[in-house]
């Protein structure tokens, strides 16, 4: 019995080997990778963490997803700590869940709150951990900010219009969230969003607003702020914070809000210069700043002729040359700009030109 036991067990054996090569390999499992970016900003009495995911699981081949992120957990520590303790000796602050979790492009972010007291002047450590499926990463980066009192909120923000630019205008704050006296501030950053009409039709509906996004690239040094990318149509809202340092600011103004439909013309081309080439005749002008400026459009006519005609109707650069010449003929040209929703300007200064 003993014996057909064995023979049982070597052809069950040999029948599970048949065609395998070398040892059985069992798949890795595919892990989260931990957060290698962490950026850290303090807005009012909140702390907002922002990160990116990495692109791939612990094969370095498998995308990971983010909409499979179920939440994260955000570790905190305010004592000092030796490199390599944090782990131990941080504490799970909170865990949102993932539809607690804004993205923004690539860049998730959540906001933490904090009472006064544990924003004067310390130092806040953060790193993040998020959990994949059913998988909780490695604690990611450890990044560090210094709080304060925020500024109260900027007070009295008004808007207005001039032409094509929406102006804003407001007070300087005067006291901190606690009522104390302010230091001299940064400056100031403008957020806006736009609830953009969803046609060109003016009596369609509008699209959803996004979030607010900064329009200003540095921190704005008075309390005024001209916005001149008003290209597209819709209702138009902002609000301004005060920056005490570059990753501090105050907690939000009040929202200011208008309406804008763009029937203004771009600024009229200006400087045109002719240069005769050996086949040609060279067209430059100095550029239209405007922001939404789609083309320039070129007019010429001939001595002999009264009216001008348009020659090239879209040119997307300050510049053209015109190879449709005849030599001992003067031409005339002039120039005018159109922005995206087809509003043209006048035309500019005309050049006269005589081609030897």
């Amino acid at each position: 019995m003993r014996k057909r036991i064995l023979c049982l067990s070597a052809v069950i054996v040999l029948l599970w080997s048949c065609g395998k090569k070398g040892p059985l390999v069992l798949e890795p499992e595919l892990l989260p990778p931990a957060l290698t970016r962490l950026e850290l900003r303090q807005v009012g009495h909140e702390v907002e963490l922002s990160w990116k995911y990495p692109a791939l699981l612990s094969d370095n081949q498998t995308p990971l997803q983010s909409s499979q992120v179920r939440g994260v957990g955000v570790y905190h520590l305010v004592k000092p700590f030796s490199p390599g303790s944090f782990e131990k000796k941080s504490e799970l602050l909170a865990r949102p869940r993932a539809e607690e979790i804004t993205a923004s492009g690539d860049m998730h972010t959540v906001a933490i709150p904090f009472k006064a007291r544990m924003l004067k002047e310390k130092e806040h450590a953060f790193a993040v951990a998020y959990y994949y499926g059913r998988t909780r990463s490695p604690l990611g980066v450890v990044e560090k900010i210094a709080t304060r009192p925020p500024p109260e909120a900027v007070p009295n923000l008004k808007i207005g219009r001039e032409g094509k630019v929406v102006v804003l205008k407001w007070d300087p704050p005067r006291v901190d969230s606690e009522g104390q006296p302010l230091p001299a501030l940064l400056g100031y950053r403008v957020y806006r969003r736009i609830a953009a009409v969803a046609s060109a039709s003016k009596s369609a509906p509008l699209k959803a607003a996004g979030a607010f996004i900064p329009v200003n690239a540095k921190p704005v040094k008075g309390e005024y702020y001209e916005d001149r990318d008003t290209g597209m149509d819709g209702d138009y809202e902002y609000r301004v914070s005060s920056l005490l340092a570059e990753r501090i600011e105050s907690a939000p103004s009040a929202i200011v809000k208008i309406n804008v439909q763009d029937t203004f013309p771009p600024d009229v081309p200006v400087n045109l210069v002719t240069f005769t080439a050996r086949d040609h005749i060279f067209l430059t002008w100095e550029a239209v700043r405007d922001p939404d400026l789609d083309h320039y459009v070129i007019f010429r006519r001939s001595s002999t002729e009264e009216e001008f005609k348009i020659l090239e109707a879209s040119v997307a650069e300050n510049f053209y040359r015109d190879r449709q010449v005849v030599k001992g003929q003067e031409f005339i040209y002039a120039i005018a700009a159109v922005d995206r929703k087809g509003n043209e300007s006048e035309r500019g200064r005309p050049a006269r030109h005589r081609f030897e």
